[in-house]
């Protein structure tokens, strides 16, 4: 790791593939409209390490970190958020521009600026595709983040401790797709993949309704971790033992199925186990190259399934955040291993190495 200049704001850069440094600037100060961020908590995820390798775009050099959640440090001109200096409060990832017509159905998820087949070049993503050259933008790994006039910004719960609010993006995601799935009461679930997003769906469903919540997942301390986040079985079988061990447990097929592993076999698997009619949400992401083949007859036109796509975590912050405030489930637990900002090197190695006991890696920053 590289080191720049002493004094002012610290932030973690990379600078270009694989490479990992740090860089001290001045402290932000908001424009027109514009917050700054003091960042209190950011979680490490895998599209962090993703980006690094250099499997999505070329977004160097990038400030990375979507994950984060701090206190308002400033307030510009003519912003109407209605926050005070001290809040605490969680940002929205995208940037929406608030206009085009995927932003005023609500799915701002979709924001058409995010698209680079429409706008080729940076795009609405803070710490994924957004360089560090383009102001006001920057990510989460650092100790103050402008937020710009578009951003959206929650207040965090009063009782709610930053501690735990730092997974409200995951949690976010999951409560998104489990909302895709249309998850209701009595509904009979699959999650497929009990990392963090995939326990964190599980809890999601269970808040929404489902009578049963089966998690599919090979690893065996996790499976015991999902009885805790809402998960009535769990099952490590894959292929067709997987589809054996669902029928034996939900005799009708499980109305909805959750895939958040991020491969093709765990899609191909999810749309195999749903029932005739059901509905399948696929929430991870596999990366570019890989190709889904599903025998279009046998596996969709004959069973009228619904295959749903959950992209990002536009309008489930809210829900999130008081799903994490009211305390139903042990969200605390998840973030196991927690680094100040400086040895973000040593939480990569911890997530690459799947080290003993590691769920949800957290990055301090040092209070200026």
């Amino acid at each position: 790791m590289t080191r720049e200049h002493e004094g002012g704001a610290l932030r973690v850069v990379f600078p270009r593939k694989s490479v990992v440094a740090l860089e001290r600037s001045a402290v932000p100060e908001p424009g027109p409209g514009e917050i700054v961020v003091r960042i209190v908590r950011v979680g490490v995820c895998a599209t962090d390490l993703h980006l690094l390798d250099g499997h999505i775009g070329n977004p160097f050099p990038l400030v990375p970190g979507h994950e984060f959640v701090g206190v308002v440090a400033a307030i510009g001109p003519e912003d109407d958020r209605g926050l005070d200096v001290g809040a605490p409060v969680a940002v929205e990832m995208l940037v929406p521009c608030h206009r085009c017509d995927r932003c005023r159905e609500g799915r701002h998820n979709l924001c058409e600026l995010d698209d680079p087949v429409r706008h080729p070049g940076p795009g609405r993503q803070m710490g994924v595709n957004i360089p560090r050259t383009t102001r006001p933008f920057s990510g989460g790994y650092a100790t103050h983040l402008v937020v710009p006039r578009e951003g959206v910004v929650h207040r965090v719960p009063a009782d709610l401790d930053l501690e735990t609010a730092v997974l409200v993006e995951p949690l976010a995601v999951a409560v998104r797709a489990v909302e895709r799935g249309r998850v209701g009461l009595g509904d009979k679930v699959v999650v497929i993949g009990p990392g963090p997003i995939g326990l964190l769906a599980a809890a999601a469903a269970s808040a929404a309704g489902a009578s049963e919540v089966v998690v599919v997942g090979g690893r065996a301390e996790r499976r015991a971790l999902a009885r805790a986040f809402g998960a009535t079985e769990t099952v490590a079988e894959r292929g067709e033992r997987l589809v054996a061990a669902i029928r034996e447990r939900l005799p009708g097929g499980p109305d909805v199925v959750i895939e958040t592993a991020g491969s093709v076999d765990a899609q191909l698997d999810a749309i195999r186990i749903v029932r005739r009619g059901g509905r399948v949400v696929l929430a991870g992401a596999c990366g570019s190259g890989h190709v889904l083949s599903i025998p279009s007859d046998g596996y969709l036109l004959t069973r009228e399934i619904d295959v749903l796509p959950s992209f990002l975590a536009a309008g489930g912050y809210e829900r999130s955040l008081g799903l994490l405030a009211q305390g139903r489930f042990p969200f605390a637990s998840l973030v196991t291993h927690v680094y100040p900002l400086a040895d973000v090197e040593l939480a990569f190695a911890a997530v690459r190495e799947r080290t003993e006991g590691l769920i949800k890696a957290v990055l301090v920053p040092p209070t200026p």
